[in-house]
């Protein structure tokens, strides 16, 4: 009997030493393996770079490029319920987006809507306070469609509001169309130099003001206008080529490549003449191609 207590406690006392010891080796390497990934996980160092791409010919309620909304005292409003209804009656305005895109191609850009509601909930005096958008029957269409909206109990008194809309092109990178507009502002066209182009005209008078072209023709004119601003650099976001003239089947001067610097000179409608910092040629990029510096560098 004394043999058979002693084998049966070596036993068990190998059991406890076995498994103690891979209790004691197996959680270090639990500790070490989940480390790391923590760590980098949470790691703030570490820009998060994402893409934030159109999926269609769509248009966004852009809150961050000036939405307020206020009362008759000027005071803000909660506007929670406000960007609700907004948000739930946009569907009208894609669909004439769409449309009107299938008539102009190169249609993109924003317009931002001011209008009074009601108590009733009733919209009235809808008006455009800024557009990035050249296409003036294109905005009296949003201007009608956004007097159709109903904000019915939403408001105990008359506010004000502000909304801006942004038009945007499948494919577009959403997030860096915003950084760019809240980084140029509300459009200033100071100093444009606007371009009318017509067939079998006579010869042009010029209006020294406003540097425009005029000729008398039977056929409506096509307008093209470059809108001249303060020399500002940029960044190259995504490879992109440098076109000779503001659309896609124009000649490539050179390639940009990611974070090539280049000095914008002007803009036309979404397109940016630009040249390289190292006195490289002028040409035209798309502006969802670039981001300012500093908003590069954050």
């Amino acid at each position: 009997m004394k043999g058979v207590v002693g084998i049966l406690g070596c036993i068990v006392g190998l059991v406890i030493i076995y498994f103690g010891f891979g209790v004691g080796t197996e959680s270090p390497k639990k500790e070490a393996l989940a480390g790391p990934s923590r760590a980098a996980a949470t790691d703030p160092s570490k820009p998060v770079r994402a893409m934030n791409l159109a999926l269609g010919n769509m248009v966004f309620f852009a809150q961050d490029l000036g939405f307020s909304v206020s009362n008759a005292k000027d005071e803000a409003v909660n506007p929670a319920k406000i960007v609700a209804r907004i948000e739930g009656q946009l569907q009208g305005m894609r669909e004439l987006f769409r449309s009107e895109i299938a008539k102009n191609p190169s249609l993109a850009g924003t317009v931002t809507l001011q209008f009074n509601i009601a108590p009733t909930g009733e919209v009235s005096q809808v008006r455009e306070v800024s557009s990035r958008i050249n296409d003036s029957d294109f905005k009296k269409a949003v201007i009608a469609e956004g007097a159709k909206w109903s904000f019915a109990e939403t408001i105990a008194e008359p506010v004000n509001v502000t909304c801006p809309l942004l038009f945007v092109h499948q494919g577009m990178d959403i997030t860096t169309l915003v950084q760019w507009e809240k980084f140029v502002g509300p459009t200033g066209e100071k100093s444009a130099s606007v371009r009318v182009a017509v067939n079998n005209a006579p010869a042009p008078t010029r209006n020294a003001a406003t540097s425009v072209a005029v000729k008398s023709a039977p056929t409506p004119a096509r307008v093209e206008t470059v809108v001249k601003s303060e020399p500002k650099v940029f960044q190259i976001k995504y490879a992109t080529s440098l076109r000779k003239e503001p659309n896609f089947s124009a000649a490539t001067l050179i390639t940009f490549t990611i974070g090539t610097r280049v000095t914008v000179l002007g803009k036309q409608g979404d397109w940016l003449q630009v040249r390289s910092t190292d006195n490289g040629p002028t040409g035209f990029i798309r502006k969802e191609f670039v981001v300012p510096v500093d908003v590069a560098h954050k």
